[in-house]
């Protein structure tokens, strides 16, 4: 068995990028969330983040560790080959959607917003595709959409959105009744309607496949 040594990375724990077949990413960051961030005082150390390419094991570490700016877990987007990160900078009060090509190493920022744009740093995520800035409104039962494009859509209890493949929304549900089941639910992306919907779960492979799992 052969065994790579990667130096640095002790306090660092490695984890298979979602929907990918040849990444692995590891985020150093003593707090789960951004909003966590304020806590520190301005003495945040700053979220590491760290790509590990399989099989090679090559490390890419476009975004330099800075005191006071969290980066999130990253997203794939299949198509562009791309990852999505949300830079929170508390030094300047703003987000910034970053976009990093692993195979030409560019870093682009895609779209930029401040922190008083929204009411909080509360489930704050990215989706794809394409790479989207979301929020989830949880007590309203809501998600907005803060990039591309700007719309609020109204979901049932316990709904929350997967991913988007063209012109469909893929959300989950889950509901106890009196057992806990999974839902899959495809809405219309312009318009929101419930275009389908049935038990189970979905898994969207690297390929671009989604297998739906039932029961």
């Amino acid at each position: 068995m052969d065994i790579k040594a990667f130096k640095g990375f002790s306090d660092l724990y490695p984890e298979r990028v979602p929907e990918s077949d040849s990444w692995y990413y590891a985020q150093g960051t003593p707090c789960a969330e951004a909003y966590e961030v304020p806590d520190y005082k301005g003495e945040y150390p700053g979220t590491r983040l760290v790509f590990i390419e399989y099989p090679t094991g090559r490390v890419h570490e476009p975004i330099k560790q800075e005191k006071n700016v969290f980066l999130s877990q990253p997203v794939f987007h299949q198509k562009d080959q791309n990852f999505g990160i949300i830079r929170y900078d508390f030094n300047t009060e703003r987000i910034q959607v970053i976009s990093y090509h692993p195979e030409s190493e560019a870093l682009a920022t895609l779209y930029e917003m401040n922190f008083v744009e929204t009411d909080d740093l509360e489930n704050i995520g990215l989706v794809t595709s394409p790479i989207q800035l979301v929020k989830y409104k949880v007590y309203e039962d809501t998600v907005e959409f803060l990039w591309p494009e700007k719309k609020q859509i109204q979901l049932e209890e316990n709904e929350s959105l997967s991913f988007q493949e063209e012109d469909k929304l893929y959300m989950s549900n889950w509901v106890e009744n009196p057992d806990y089941s999974g839902e899959v639910i495809i809405r219309d992306a312009n318009t929101t309607v419930v275009l389908q919907r049935g038990p189970g779960y979905l898994i969207r492979l690297p390929n671009g496949i989604v297998w739906n799992m039932t029961v």
